[in-house]
């Protein structure tokens, strides 16, 4: 009965904010639709049972992502409002970005909930109509493209998962809609009785998920979306939207973890990894917009993500925690993106310098925010990675370890140099002539999710830690 509130009420927000056009009623359903977020939040904590229904069920792996969501997607409406005033944004543009950003987040969060796969499914893909829109925002030729691409290609790719999850049928003793529940599944025990038909469907799922996750082989949609798109979108891209494409993912490998094929998986799993952190180390090194550079981290550590899964033990731990601080230390990356944007004009590194300069504020923030991101210590994301190679020394792959220490440390410089170049390189000469006022009060949401995500990394709390083991229980039993 409470989902169902959620979503009458994020359906009715999203339809009244599309037909008003007064920026202060436009304030006044964002912060209703803040309320009600934290309300989900608040119930999904507090009595599961009034949040369940049909196709929904909450767990721990959904609490821990709809908290995240509900943080991140609160200082995105924040930066939002920021990115309107700057812009001077028109209120028939504001309504339209207000809608699409109200269903996004529905959908999201029914995705987190999402016990049934047909469900699951329906709701990526309806997350796509919803990025579309926002990606399209700024109603350029190059976003018209980018959102072409982008609703091309998700759609194309989880059509393929679609089939998969269809093959699935045939490739198990898994039969009927309403026996495609995560819940019954695991606990009941899965037979495969087509080993190749099995093969092929996890294939087509995983590659189709590919395009909301980030990684290996449809991550390049998402690049393309980045580049485009206002930066508290391009937040939720590389926070929430890959954290349902993760927890999509990790349902359907943890249905089949103890069944004869685990082994095919998690060397499926590995290669994708592995290619998805190759990619974005190659493009790392060459690209010259900021935009896409942050983009392509995203696509790396989705890539460090996804080796995690594939090795498991103590990685499964790591690749959750080290999701929620990515989350929170990436959105305040991209939301300084916007900053930039305004300041410099441009999205290009080699048109930038002396940011530091400019904003002292802005300056620490962007550094730190790159320190943690890059998992320099105290940053909680060098314990992470420290757990991933731990793992992969238990599963014998010291090789490997040694070939991703190189492709980080060809990262860490790529990053580092570009970060290094917008904040203490001497700033353009007609930037130094009329330097533009920036009010140090946009910088708060950022600083918050910095702390948080420095917090929550030195010292996890004992909630934190107790939702993620839950989560993973049943892989290592």
């Amino acid at each position: 009965m409470g989902l169902l509130i959620y979503f009458i009420a994020v359906f009715g927000l999203a339809t009244f904010v599309f037909f008003i056009r007064k920026p202060m009623l436009q304030y006044l359903s964002a912060s209703l639709f803040c309320i009600v977020l934290l309300a989900l939040n608040y119930l999904l904590f507090t009595d599961k049972d009034l949040v369940s229904g049909l196709f929904f069920r909450p767990d721990a792996l959904s609490l821990i992502f709809i908290s995240v969501l509900s943080i991140t997607g609160i200082t995105t409406i924040i930066n939002s409002f920021v990115y309107f005033h700057h812009r001077q944004e028109r209120a028939q543009r504001r309504s339209v970005y207000l809608t699409s950003l109200f269903l996004l987040f529905g959908c999201m969060t029914g995705a987190f909930l999402s016990d049934n796969i047909n469900i699951l499914w329906i709701l990526a893909e309806a997350t796509t109509l919803c990025i579309s829109l926002l990606i399209y925002h700024e109603r350029t030729e190059e976003a018209l493209e980018a959102t072409w691409k982008y609703f091309f290609v998700s759609t194309i790719g989880l059509s393929f998962s679609f089939i998969g999850i269809l093959l699935l049928n045939a490739a198990t003793n898994v039969s009927g809609f309403s026996s495609l529940t995560f819940s019954s599944l695991i606990s009941e025990k899965i037979l495969i009785t087509n080993q190749f038909l099995f093969q092929v469907s996890f294939l087509l799922i995983v590659i189709g998920f590919s395009v909301k996750m980030g990684v290996f082989p449809l991550h390049t949609v998402c690049i393309d979306a980045h580049s485009v798109a206002p930066g508290p979108v391009s937040a939720i891209i590389s926070t929430s939207l890959m954290n349902m494409g993760f927890v999509s993912v990790f349902r359907f490998y943890q249905l089949f973890a103890h069944t004869s094929l685990c082994d095919w998986m998690s060397h499926v799993m590995l290669i994708i990894g592995v290619l998805t952190l190759l990619v974005a180390t190659v493009y790392m090194l060459k690209v010259d917009n900021y935009k896409r550079l942050i983009a392509y981290s995203s696509i790396e550590h989705m890539g460090l993500i996804t080796i995690g899964i594939a090795i498991g033990g103590i990685a499964y731990f790591a690749v959750i925690l080290h999701l929620i601080i990515h989350s929170f230390t990436k959105a305040g990356l991209f939301y300084q993106t916007s900053q930039l944007v305004r300041v410099f004009k441009t999205k290009h590194i080699g048109d930038t310098g002396g940011y530091f300069g400019i904003t002292p504020s802005g300056g620490v923030l962007i550094l730190f925010l790159f320190l943690v991101i890059m998992g320099i210590p105290p940053s909680g994301l060098f314990f992470t990675k420290l757990m991933i190679f731990q793992a992969l020394i238990a599963g014998g792959y010291l090789w490997l370890i040694i070939f991703m220490l190189v492709l980080l440390a060809f990262i860490l410089w790529a990053f580092g140099k570009s970060i290094f170049h917008i904040l203490f390189l001497k700033a353009p000469q007609a930037l130094l002539e009329n330097k533009p006022r920036i009010n140090n009060w946009e910088n708060v949401p950022q600083y918050f999710l910095l702390i948080t995500a420095l917090y929550i990394g030195l010292n996890p709390p004992d909630a934190v830690t107790g939702l993620i083991n839950e989560a993973i229980q049943y892989l290592i039993k």
